[in-house]
Order: structure tokens, then sequence, then C-alpha cells
């Protein structure tokens, strides 16, 4: 929950909780103990004057905090929600070309892109694939075109990681970045004969066809770990 992750909002809300527990104790009246019964302080302890100053006080502060939340939090957090969706989904949408090995992955709708490829297990899977080299040319090449075609959109979508903070504007410069490098690639892969196409997944090969493959390959795992690392940002778990 935010208000829970937030350190700024966690303080704000044990707060909140803390002067209602005050306020609740000045409205039942504890007595004295005995060592302040006719005493200066005990007077002013149990006086009217002490007692309504207080309470108007947290009253008054619960009131802002209960506005606060209403005016200011809440949708501030369905805003953030919202931009999120939208810069996963563009993450999602080069993820999603290689997850579904589709000859046109980089055709599809924003909107209708498969979000689950963000999911934690998914990702450290692929990560662990990639950095093994078990993986299949045509879903690399299909991912790097998916890149190629979204470049623009990653770059004029830094706006709205701006607005979430400053930390999640430098993850998406970075992000930029590494599609950028992935997108480079686009139109440079070598000829090849059809023996070769058909060997560039065996572990045999040797071909140039092989060596662009690798260079996919290094390229989309760099993306693919900055995409963990803006879902672990965005999530709260970096702190």
């Amino acid at each position: 929950m935010r208000i829970w992750i937030d350190p700024k909002e966690r303080f704000l809300l044990i707060l909140s909780i803390s002067l209602f527990s005050f306020l609740c104790v000045i409205k039942t009246r504890f007595p004295l103990i005995d060592s302040l019964d006719d005493t200066r302080i005990g007077e002013i302890l149990v006086g009217d004057a002490l007692e309504s100053t207080a309470s108007s006080l947290i009253i008054s502060l619960l009131a802002a905090y209960f506005f606060y939340l209403l005016i200011d939090f809440l949708p501030r957090v369905r805003r953030e929600e919202r931009t999120k969706l939208v810069l996963n989904s563009l993450i999602a949408s080069v993820l999603d070309a290689f997850n579904r090995c589709r000859i046109f992955g980089h055709e599809t709708a924003i909107s209708h892109v498969e979000t689950s490829v963000l999911e934690e297990s998914w990702l450290n899977s692929q990560k662990k694939n990639l950095r093994e080299e078990r993986t299949n040319f045509l879903p690399l090449k299909f991912s790097m075109q998916t890149a190629h075609t979204r470049l623009e959109d990653f770059r004029h979508a830094l706006l709205l990681a701006v607005s979430l903070s400053p930390e999640c504007a430098l993850r998406w410069l970075v992000i930029i970045d590494k599609v950028r490098l992935f997108s480079e690639s686009y139109g440079e892969q070598p000829i090849a004969s059809d023996e070769e196409v058909r060997l560039v997944d065996s572990p045999d090969s040797t071909s140039a066809l092989k060596v662009y493959k690798s260079d996919l390959n290094l390229r989309f795992l760099e993306f693919v770990e900055q995409a963990i690392e803006w879902r672990n940002l965005t999530s709260g778990k970096n702190g």
C-alpha cells in the first residue's frame, strides 16, 4: 500500500494516529496521580482551557490530514498509477514482441500489449536465459524491430517519468539509452544463406549471422536488466 511504503506518508499516518490517540486520552479525563493533586500543574492539566486548546489544535491537524488525503494524496496516487501504466506498457511492448515471437509484433497497439511480461518471475528467467545465450534468433529480431519502432515513444515519455520522481526520470533515461542501442541493430542483419539461417541457433554455428544474434542477445539482456530495475523502483522495492 502506497501510504505505508512511502516514508513521508507513513510518518504522516503514524503521526495522525498518535494525535487521535492523544485526543482520546484528553477527552477521557483520566484522574491525576496522587502527587499532582492540589498542585498548580495538576490544576492546569485538568483545567478546561488546556483541554479546549489541545483538543482544538489536534482536531485541526487531523482535519488538515483528512483533506490532504482527499484532495492531494488520493488523486496523485491515481494519476501516478495511470502514468505508470503507460510507461510499463511501453517497456512491455519490447518484451512482449520477444515473448510472443510475432513477425508483426512491432505493429501491436500499445493498449493491446501483454503486460504479464513485467512479472518478476518471467523477467528473471529471461535474464538467466539471455546470460547463458539460450535464446532463439527470431524472438530477438522481433523485439529489436519493436524497439526501433518505439524509440521515439520512449523518448517522448520522459516527461511522464519526470512527473513520477527524479529517480524514475534517471532510470528512464537509462532505459532510453538501452532501447536506442538495441534499435541501432535494425537493418544491420548480414546477408546469410538458407543454411546459415537454419543453423543460427545452433551452438556450433560460426557465421556472421551468429555474431549478429549475439549482439542482439547482449542488447536485449541490457534492456531486460533495466526493466527489472524499473519494476523494483516503481513497486517500492528499492526503498
